[in-house]
């Protein structure tokens, strides 16, 4: 047996019973496990005392922008006059998640045993300062980890990573947790130059294109870098992410990837305010810090201004300070008992990587090292706990924050918004999405109504 055959199959035995055990606040034994991130922040009303709102998100597959307007999709023209989806489709999550799970053309990769929908209970509130969002869902099976790095006794390789791909691998999943809010101006983003329908009556589809990872006509890494806008030579992409077409200067099957706007347009719609604000909570991620990821998806899925949560280099650069933690690396037959210790952050815990260090193979360390996020990125703060299989998760953020890659909020007013959750250690399409239209009103009716507290 090799020492990588060994690595997959203690990796995989220790991933398989993490849930056993999981999260910064379990102990062996006694009493029942629990995850639980800092909060920095402190609620200012009584949750039970504001309403909830129950959303069922489904299982979306493949089914792309390009596929809603398409030839494929019986709905097409309707989409394309503006008819929000659910006047098609109210009721029907279940049914869709389910066909689109085991979907011939629209899910060529599936996973099995993937759950058709996701119920997510939404509640909101505001004060004078901040919005406030909880989330809650249930994970049976909730993943506090994401990729890995290993020592095989040797050398440093990668580990872990998301279903289905590391399945086919024989590798064991470890891939966190994560769920995801994107919010626009009511009618403000048109789907395309010229559309009728916009991300009021679309939602989040408006954002999802073929050329997309592990989408169908995803470009090559080396046609994204030879890209004079998104290569080497301008925004150094390897790969393409959520996007709006207003940002293309036409359409095509492939989502019109390469045919970008000129810099001049591009700043006219970003300062029109022709973008979606992204927050992002991650189990992994962004949770150890009590905040969630600050983004906006405009040509690209881009983080806010400032520091990242988190950077994960192409090679090992940071270990656990021993003095602190009385350790280098964690041993993956120790992983489920100490991953209270699992997050590795700069300036806390992390000091850079010594190669002459005692590493021992089987020895673990995570792919992304954690740090200290500054200027907009730091906006969305965040706590998330689970418990009894339940994640809830709590963001604040302010109503106004003066930044131009937020959207302001103001009391009395409704906004757009979608939610989506990434269970079961999966990432990029492979999440579960809400069935437009879907709205946020501020002290006003809409399908989620925050309610005012505090003083």
């Amino acid at each position: 047996m090799t020492n990588n055959t060994r690595g997959r199959i203690g990796l995989g035995a220790v991933l398989l019973v993490v849930t056993a055990i999981v999260g910064s606040c379990a102990t062996l034994g006694g009493g029942p496990p629990e995850v639980a991130g800092p909060r920095l922040f402190t609620f200012p009303g009584d949750w039970t005392k504001v309403p909830a709102k129950t959303v069922t998100l489904f299982y979306p597959g493949q089914a792309s922008w390009e596929f809603l307007v398409g030839s494929g999709h019986p709905g097409a023209e309707p989409v394309k006059a503006g008819t929000p989806c659910a006047a098609c489709h109210a009721g029907q999550q279940e049914k869709l998640g389910a066909s689109l799970a085991k979907h011939a053309t629209l899910e060529p990769d599936p996973i099995p045993g993937k759950r058709a929908t996701v119920p997510l209970t939404v509640l909101a509130a505001f004060d004078g300062q901040y919005i406030y969002l909880r989330l809650q869902w249930d994970a049976p099976d909730p993943s506090v980890t994401h990729t890995l790095w290993r020592y095989d006794g040797k050398k440093w390789v990668r580990a872990g990573g998301p279903k289905p791909d590391v399945l086919k691998k024989g590798i064991a999943p470890s891939y966190e947790d994560r769920v995801a809010v994107l919010i626009g101006d009511r009618d403000g983003i048109p789907a395309y130059d010229g559309a009728k329908v916009t991300f009021s009556q679309a939602g989040c589809f408006i954002t999802c294109h073929n050329s997309m990872r592990a989408m169908p006509k995803e470009p090559k890494q080396a046609e994204i870098k030879a890209h004079p806008y998104w290569g080497n030579a301008g925004k150094k992409r390897d790969d393409i992410r959520k996007y709006l077409l207003i940002t293309r200067a036409g359409q095509d099957e492939a989502g019109a990837w390469d045919k970008v706007k000129s810099p001049a347009e591009l700043e006219r719609l970003r300062q029109a305010g022709r973008f979606l604000d992204l927050w992002q909570w991650r189990a992994a991620r962004s949770n150890p810090l009590g905040h969630a990821g600050d983004d906006w998806v405009f040509d690209y899925r881009w983080f806010d201004k400032g520091k990242n949560l988190f950077t994960s280099p192409g090679e090992p650069k940071w270990m656990y300070d021993r003095g602190k933690m009385g350790f280098v690396a964690i041993p993956e037959a120790k992983l489920k008992e100490m991953l209270d210790k699992f997050p590795l952050i700069i300036g806390r815990n992390a000091v850079p990587f010594d190669p002459t260090a005692p590493f021992k193979e089987g020895d673990l360390l995570p792919h992304p090292v954690l740090q200290e996020p500054t200027e907009s990125v730091s906006d969305v703060m965040a706590s998330g706990t689970w418990a009894a299989g339940r994640w809830t998760v709590d963001l604040r953020r302010k109503l106004n924050t003066g930044k131009p890659d937020d959207k302001m909020l103001a009391p009395g007013k409704v906004y757009d918004i979608g939610f989506s959750v990434f269970e079961d250690r999966v990432s990029n399409r492979r999440h579960h999405v809400t069935l437009p239209p879907l709205t946020l009103g501020l002290g006003v009716d809409a399908d989620v109504k925050a309610v005012k507290v505090g003083p």
